[in-house]
């Protein structure tokens, strides 16, 4: 694959996410009042701030990725941790919450068809480049949990900020 095709990949990659955002910011609150045994419930406007950070966030590294970095830099594998964290995403919580609670969980339609098959091309190309592997994981497991565990604070400081 050539470097503007991956270019394109990573520019799909953040209308994918983009759009996955969107849909959870309308949806996910009013459905985490209703699925407390998967999601604590959380206010709009709270939720609304972490996705604004989040959002912002995801565009940084990529576009740190696309100037500064080249396969295998630590850009890069920022980068990647974060576009692996969206493909975890989508069965961690998306996934797992429709099929417990048997009830729609807001963003899996976007984390199904784009951020999952996009994750996974892009993923895929950077293996082939022969990155290593394990700083991969490692980056993946990293910058899931980095996110993951901010989301509580993120919440909290958008309900402070926004109240």
């Amino acid at each position: 694959m050539n470097d503007l095709t991956l270019s394109m990949m990573k520019l799909l990659f953040l209308f994918g996410f983009t759009l996955h955002n969107i849909e959870e910011a309308l949806w996910l609150p009013g459905w985490s009042k209703h699925a407390k045994k998967f999601h604590h419930p959380v206010e709009k406007n709270a939720f609304h701030f972490a996705v604004i950070v989040v959002t912002i966030f995801g565009y940084l590294v990529t576009v740190l990725d696309f100037y500064t970095a080249s396969p295998g830099s630590l850009f890069n594998y920022i980068f990647l941790g974060f576009v692996g964290m969206m493909g975890i995403n989508t069965f961690l919580p998306h996934v797992a919450a429709t099929i417990i609670l048997r009830k729609y969980s807001p963003g899996l339609i976007t984390a199904v068809f784009l951020n999952l098959p996009l994750s996974s091309l892009i993923l895929f190309e950077y293996i082939s480049l022969n990155i290593n592997i394990y700083y991969l994981v490692f980056s993946v497991v990293l910058i899931s949990g980095m996110v993951l565990f901010s989301l509580k604070y993120m919440f909290r400081l958008g309900e402070n900020l926004i109240k």
